[in-house]
């Protein structure tokens, strides 16, 4: 099966295509509490689901390590998933996948002017404001997704588990770290 090709998934195939549901609440709060490091986690989630359905010859790991290659194909997929569930097309998400692709990159660009000290605290500052949107876009495909998986609310997906928890609290340490490192950077320029 075509993945970069989302068309070319025939109907019955799409009734048995899976994807990752999650509550829009806890996607938000990993997502945040990670510093966007569950995007990784999401993404690969995503494609593990859709590997197991469709038994696709695929590596769900590198894909969510390097979404920004895939994230196009993924986000057809979710908008073919919800065309086969309700009839009807659902608005497009495809400019979303752009705009995550153009935050992503931006924000490495960024960070990487930022940690070789070009432009501090301007690089460092633009990378930061690169987050909420590559959080709001995730948020937005998760809404779809869970529609087409028949759990719109992600209630099945919704309480933070042990693993979650651990997760939060290295997201907590990482954001203090974050938080001493622009505190020292923006006093000593």
């Amino acid at each position: 099966m075509e993945l970069n090709n989302a068309s070319s998934v025939s109907e019955n195939e799409s009734d048995e295509i899976k994807f990752y549901v999650v509550s829009q609440r806890k996607f938000l709060i990993l997502f945040i509490a990670t510093m966007g490091m569950y995007g990784v986690y999401w993404f690969f989630k995503h494609w593990n689901e859709y590997k197991k359905s469709t038994n696709d010859d695929m590596w769900p790991i590198a894909r969510g390590i390097f979404s920004i290659f895939f994230t196009h194909a993924l986000f057809a997929l979710f908008e073919m998933k919800y065309e086969h569930k309700t009839g009807s097309a659902p608005k497009s998400i495809n400019h979303l996948a752009t705009i995550y692709v153009v935050v992503v990159i931006g924000s490495n660009i960024s960070s990487q002017l930022s940690d070789h000290g070009y432009g501090n605290p301007i690089t460092l500052c633009l990378g930061l404001l690169m987050y909420p949107i590559s959080c709001w876009v995730l948020y937005q495909a998760q809404s779809l997704a869970n529609y087409a998986g028949e759990d719109v609310n992600g209630a099945s997906n919704s309480k933070l588990t042990a693993l979650n928890y651990v997760w939060l609290i290295l997201g907590s340490l990482l954001w203090g770290l974050m938080i001493i490192g622009i505190y020292v950077t923006l006093i000593n320029t």
